[in-house]
């Protein structure tokens, strides 16, 4: 066998900490659509919570729902071991149902997550990722059918690249509206329409008030596909 230099588990639990049930409220966000939970973002007076157009799932079937769990990388040709295995370290501190969510800081010289990386987080209770960058083994990560979101994909390894630095700290990806912050805990829901994220502390409330629209969107779709006037559908239901 090779030799190769083992590591040690050095590395902080952070781990998150979230006052709702991870999966039921899962399953509820997941009946629902970004168009229409943006909406409620908007009408509860949370403007730009959106990641930039750009960032889609590897399929349009793919979608993520939950608690954020947020890493920064940073561009670097630094091949420690201490700072290369920060990734594995990270994993001791992941919760069931939670979503990796990775700000490359703009780095676009190689892949920032793969199937290795989602095989062992799965493992650890992550069940998608958002990556405000690059992917790279796709088909293996479409395979599998992890959920993943990206803006592009690429064959190039991250070692000597681009690495993650730290984790479960607040970072800022690109947003419609610029820099857009994301809290560890903060809600991610993503459809293949894009990406929004929910403040935490607002969570039940944004979900609440988008499936009540979604009742109400129902009714009001029913109405105008039987032809009925459509100021009459929108003065009843209130959506249109």
């Amino acid at each position: 066998m090779e030799n190769f230099e083992k590591i040690k588990d050095v590395y902080e639990r952070k781990p998150l900490v979230v006052d709702y049930d991870v999966d039921d409220v899962r399953e509820r966000f997941l009946k629902l659509y970004t168009p229409l939970v943006y909406d409620a973002l908007e009408y509860l007076g949370l403007t730009g919570r959106a990641m930039e157009s750009g960032v889609y799932p590897l399929t349009f079937e793919m979608k993520v729902a939950g608690p954020a769990f947020t890493v920064r990388r940073t561009s670097t040709p630094a091949t420690d071991s201490y700072t290369h295995n920060i990734r594995l370290g990270l994993m001791k501190s992941m919760t069931s149902g939670c979503i990796l969510l990775s700000d490359v800081q703009g780095n676009k010289n190689c892949g920032q997550f793969g199937e290795i990386t989602a095989t062992a987080m799965r493992a650890a209770g992550c069940i998608g990722a958002v990556i405000d960058g690059s992917t790279r083994d796709s088909s293996h990560l479409v395979k599998m059918n992890f959920p993943t979101f990206c803006r592009w994909r690429s064959p190039v390894e991250g070692l000597g690249r681009s690495v993650i630095t730290e984790y479960m700290i607040p970072v800022y990806v690109r947003g419609v509206d610029g820099q857009l912050r994301v809290n560890p805990g903060d809600y991610v829901f993503g459809d293949f329409d894009g990406v929004v994220i929910i403040p935490q502390d607002m969570v039940m409330q944004v979900l609440e008030l988008a499936e009540g629209w979604f009742e109400s969107e129902k009714d009001s779709r029913a109405a105008m596909a039987a032809g009925e006037d459509p100021f009459e559908v929108y003065n009843r239901f209130g959506r249109f």
